[in-house]
């Protein structure tokens, strides 16, 4: 008996075998994952039955944008467009600014009369967006704008100005990112309707709540130095709770995922 022979024809069997074993192995596995996908409710079901609803004219379409870089600026006394005024500036990137003379701000508090007062009484101060407005604090807080879109919650980009009780601006505070750079790719991004079904597989989202928009802006991603941060695409998915209050929530628009806003946000908030 030729043993050298029989051994090959032996191997060659159990490699059959063994592709053979493999093959159905992988059949199984796949026919098990396909009866698991479809047994479990697709997520616009799961959210019509936890009554969520959300706009109908979502864009279908993933966008793509860049990360972007930017430098926190220092700040100096050159930076206060107000002659009487008394300015400190604190750890080189906060400028505090007291007027001398309060100066009315408008008929009405409101977003119209605050951002014109900031674009005329701030350095460049058309570059920032109202954000919130705390009439018991009697103070606003403005975001800087990046590259047309809003930069959500960095300390290193915003002014918060207060006011008197006769609707007075008396103080502000500002900080400011400059030398904006734009990555040289930009980045696939996921749906505006991904976004709303990654807050609810994170089980954030409630019963009986309402996606009332889903926009675009960036968000601090990391410190790349002392100076200079990465931002990052970010969806803010603003919702309409069952007791009528509202909430805010982010989504990295890149790599998907829940974002939480720390203190300092600067060391990345990913």
């Amino acid at each position: 008996m030729d043993w050298s022979r029989t051994k090959s024809i032996f191997i060659i069997v159990f490699s059959i075998l063994n592709i053979f074993l493999y093959s159905l192995y992988v059949d199984r596995y796949t026919e098990a994952e396909n009866y698991s996908k479809l047994s479990e409710p697709a997520v616009d079901a799961r959210l019509e039955i936890d009554n969520i609803t959300y706009p109908a004219d979502l864009g279908a379409d993933p966008e793509e944008e860049p990360y972007i870089s930017g430098t926190r600026m220092a700040l100096t006394k050159e930076n206060v467009p107000a002659e009487n005024a008394r300015v400190t500036v604190t750890e080189e990137y906060l400028l505090n600014v007291v007027l001398d003379e309060p100066i009315r701000i408008g008929d009405e508090l409101n977003k119209e009369s605050l951002e014109a007062f900031l674009s005329s009484t701030v350095f460049e101060g058309d570059e920032y967006i109202l954000w919130d407005i705390v009439q018991e604090e009697n103070r606003a807080v403005f975001f800087q704008v990046i590259e047309g879109k809003t930069l959500y919650h960095s300390d290193s980009g915003k002014v918060t100005l207060f006011w008197n009780d006769e609707g007075e601006a008396v103080r502000y505070e500002q900080t400011m990112f400059t030398d904006l750079v734009e990555n040289a790719q930009s980045k696939k991004l996921i749906s505006q309707k991904r976004a709303i079904e990654t807050l609810y597989q994170n089980s954030i989202l409630q019963q009986n709540s309402e996606v009332t928009s889903v926009n675009l802006g960036y968000s601090v991603y990391v410190a790349v130095s002392e100076e200079t941060r990465m931002f990052l695409p970010t969806w803010r998915v603003v919702v309409k709770l069952e007791d009528g209050t509202t909430a805010d929530y982010y989504v990295n628009a890149v790599k998907d995922g829940v974002i939480e806003f720390k203190a300092p946000e600067e060391e990345g908030s990913e």
